[in-house]
């Protein structure tokens, strides 16, 4: 098993097709006798999102659903990008790499909505940029709603990738990437208060102290 959640369980299948090596994901909807159906319907929507994302280069291909119950996809080998550690100069290059693929989600009718979670998003042996889990994917679709919901989650999308690209500095955004940067009344109120609770709790200074201690330690 590679993981579970609320919504399932994934697992990674290894074997052969045609003489051929084959590794897949396989992710499981969760069963219950209340929200069984749920986690089926939301695994049927994250299908449906990676078929529109099928020409989509930098997420996972994906044969489709078995059984209506297990949702196959590519296997992407990778670290997460809480164990960022580029080189020099590679960073701003797959910084620019991770913002075309969302352009090309966003383009296929796809808003992720989960990106703030840096295990959704990978970083390649060769250090290319792979997003991943779909599970909370909203679509662009005929209704009115849809297409507001879609156009907010996509701005949270790009909120996600100043926040990685800039370890939460938002004073450090540059003039090119602003754009990408319209912060939500929800998530100025937030970043009020988290500030407010980092002062009330004494936070830096009590980093300060232990800095202090570890500098003065044998």
């Amino acid at each position: 098993m590679l993981g579970s959640g609320y919504q399932g369980s994934t697992y990674l299948y290894e074997g052969e097709v045609n003489g051929e090596r084959l590794r897949l994901v396989i992710k499981r909807a969760a069963e219950g006798r209340l929200t069984g159906w749920l986690h089926r319907r939301m695994l049927r929507r994250e299908a449906r999102a990676y078929q529109r994302m099928a020409g989509v280069h930098g997420v996972p291909h994906s044969p489709g659903l078995l059984d209506d119950r297990w949702l196959l996809l590519e296997y992407v080998e990778g670290e997460s990008l809480m164990r960022e550690n580029f080189e020099q100069g590679e960073r701003e290059a797959f910084y620019a790499q991770f913002l075309q693929i969302l352009h090309d989600i966003h383009a296929a009718g796809v808003s992720h909505g989960d990106l703030k979670r840096k295990e959704n998003i990978l970083v390649t042996p060769d250090g290319q940029p792979r997003v991943i889990d779909f599970g909370t994917a909203v679509m662009r679709d005929g209704s009115l709603w849809d297409l507001l919901l879609f156009r907010f989650v996509r701005r949270l999308d790009y909120h996600a990738w100043i926040k990685a690209k800039y370890h939460s500095d938002y004073s450090a955004i540059s003039a090119d990437d602003q754009r990408w940067y319209r912060p939500t009344l929800a998530e100025r109120s937030f970043r009020v208060l988290q500030r407010f609770l980092r002062k009330v709790s004494l936070r830096r200074w009590r980093k300060r102290r232990r800095k202090r201690k570890a500098q003065r330690a044998p």
